[in-house]
């Protein structure tokens, strides 16, 4: 599984950069929402997201076994929780593991794909953050954390 990401040049380690920060605040955005009392599979889906993307910088063996492990116990989790973080699990997982046939841009088409997931699962959980915020209006108590604070 060769060049999964970008080579080292300057803009790729920039690139690179960016997408781990942005899938650790997708993981610190999922614990917020789970901390707050919403689902436990967004925190999964972002973890195993960030998780395969580590798995994915310098691919071997193990680091394959590893991902398809991994893969397959959160595909086990989200099936009864969430399908579809099952499919932008699943979408991921082929992606950068499944789909390594020698192709023109294969490194472009990976990192469009990547964004592509990053952005999809971006919105839905903003959009799980927006239902919570609706469950827990009902119940306002005055509290400052409900005012300034969580919600």
């Amino acid at each position: 599984m060769k060049h999964t990401l970008p080579a080292s040049s300057g803009s790729s380690k920039f690139i690179i950069f960016s997408v781990f920060v942005w899938l650790i605040l997708l993981w610190a955005q999922a614990t917020y929402i789970v901390i707050i009392g919403g689902n436990g599979y967004l925190f999964w889906t972002a973890f195993g997201l960030l998780a395969l993307t580590v798995l994915s910088l310098r691919p071997n063996i193990l680091k394959n076994r590893t991902a398809f492990v991994l893969t397959a116990a959160l595909l086990i989790y989200l099936i009864f929780n969430s399908l579809f973080c099952t499919y932008l699990i699943l979408a991921f997982y082929c992606i950068f593991y499944l789909y390594s046939g020698n192709y023109k841009h294969k490194r472009l088409i990976k990192l469009i794909s990547l964004f592509l997931i990053m952005i999809i699962f971006a919105l839905y959980q903003t959009q799980s953050l927006h239902e919570l915020k609706n469950h827990y209006s009902h119940y306002e108590t005055g509290e400052t954390w409900q005012q300034y604070g969580a919600l």
